[in-house]
Formats: C-alpha cells, structure tokens, sequence
C-alpha cells in the first residue's frame, strides 16, 4: 500500500514536470481582460436592469416638439452611425440601418403613447412600456 502511495505521488511530480505553465506576464494580460470584461458586463446589466431614470430619451409632455431633446438626438443618428461603424467589418452593413431604426421607432410610438418622458435603457425601458 505504501508503495503504491509513493509511486503515485511520483507519478504525479512526473506529470507536473511535463505541464506547460504560463509566464506571468500572461497571468497578469489574461486577469486584466477578466477584469475588463467583468466591468464592461457589469456596467451592461446596470444599464439594462437598473438605470430606469436616467437618460431622459423625451421631454415631458406628449407633443412631438418635445422629442427634440439631446438623448433623442443621439438615437436619431443611430440610423447613421450604426452602417458606418458595421460597414467597416461587413459587407452585408444595409440591414444595420434596420437595426438603428429601431430604438428611434419605439422610442417614438413610447412617447406618443405613454404621455411622460421615456427614460431608462433596456430592461427598465421595456418595462415601462407595458407596465
């Protein structure tokens, strides 16, 4: 038995010795991109859960001048933006312009309907919509 216990505790440092270990200097690169991507998650889901009553997308009031605010303006060049930025990795960018179209039209339809300010991002903004 205790031999068997030896071989196997040699057999193991024999395999150690044959396990390729990163240099620290990728410990420390792949820990920062952990890192990163953890904040950059973190603050995502804080936007899309949590952030319910900042930015303000419209004004206050149901009229179609008061969709003339800076967050509107922003979603308002979505439309631009977005084909410019895809147009760069894909050749397929014409249906971006869709997607940025999208935010602008709900955006729209949520304040002509709901008669407050539309505020929030994602999930809080959703909610809003149909609570």
């Amino acid at each position: 038995m205790i031999a068997k216990t030896k071989q196997y505790i040699q057999d193991i440092r024999a395999e150690w010795t044959r396990v390729s270990k990163p240099e620290w200097k990728d410990v420390q690169g792949n820990s920062f991109v952990v890192i990163v991507a953890t904040l950059i998650l973190a603050t995502f889901l804080w936007l899309t859960d949590g952030a319910d009553k900042l930015p303000h997308w419209t004004g206050k009031s149901k009229e179609l001048t008061d969709l003339i605010t800076p967050g509107f303006t922003f979603l308002a060049l979505l439309p631009l933006i977005i084909p410019f930025l895809v147009s760069r990795f894909m050749e397929e960018w014409k249906f971006s312009i869709i997607v940025g179209l999208i935010p602008v039209a709900a955006t729209m339809i949520l304040h002509l309907t709901a008669g407050g300010p539309v505020t929030g991002f994602g999930i809080a903004w959703l909610r809003s919509m149909f609570l």
